[in-house]
């Protein structure tokens, strides 16, 4: 690594572990704190960085907002307001699937990265970032799952390649939502969605993955609950 490649990954380093204590200080200080927590992040986004992408007069781009950001973060209120007390690690599911691709995919990516799969467009992310991804998710699966009560006793964990094969549908799921994002950064010219966060860009940039991640979460609680 150059200077300029080691100093980005401090400012990611530490940036990622402050959001990570206001993040996890305010879901286990209460289910009130955490939902206000994701309110601000919301009113962050839609007044900082979405407005760099749509314009609120139009009526056909009030109605993308509502599609994204707005309804992910309200089904993240939703599954904090139904299984916070009940299954209180299933509100997080979300947040665990998109980190730990997005973490894995980008120190594999970063490592071994070598082949491209579309520079164009996010020139960051590689096959070889991808696979890391899916470890990552599968790895992640197999230590999360059997705390998640809605999901432990579900076809998803019935064997190992069931549980392998399922982590690679979520990976592919964070992984649209991270290109989604940088379709739009790419369309708009724009290296990142914001600035609020040093080394990650902004909220956008971080919650991107979460954000596709989300509304497969809440179909899965609709079918097996």
């Amino acid at each position: 690594m150059n200077n300029s490649n080691v100093s980005e990954f401090f400012k990611r380093l530490i940036t990622g572990i402050i959001l990570l204590i206001c993040f996890a200080g305010s879901y286990l200080h209460s289910s009130l704190l955490y939902q206000l927590f994701l309110g601000a992040i919301l009113i962050l986004i839609l007044f900082y960085e979405w407005p760099q992408f749509v314009c609120y007069k139009r009526i056909d781009h009030i109605f993308y907002t509502l599609l994204y950001p707005v309804s992910p973060i309200i089904l993240l209120l939703w599954l904090t307001q139904m299984f916070y007390t009940t299954d209180p690690y299933l509100p997080l599911y979300p947040f665990f699937v998109a980190w730990s691709a997005d973490t894995c995919g980008y120190f594999v990516g970063k490592l071994i990265g070598r082949h491209k799969m579309c520079p164009a467009i996010s020139p960051g992310k590689s096959w070889e970032g991808l696979m890391g991804s899916w470890i990552g998710v599968f790895v992640m699966h197999l230590l999360i799952i059997p705390r998640i009560t809605l999901l432990s006793s579900t076809i998803i964990t019935h064997n190992i390649l069931t549980l392998f094969a399922f982590s690679g549908v979520m990976t592919m799921v964070a992984f649209w939502g991270g290109f989604f994002l940088s379709y739009l950064k790419r369309t708009h010219n724009l290296k990142d969605a914001g600035t609020i966060l040093p080394g990650h860009g902004g909220f956008l940039d971080r919650f991107d993955s979460v954000f596709f991640v989300t509304p497969v979460t809440v179909l899965l609680v609709l079918i097996f609950q």
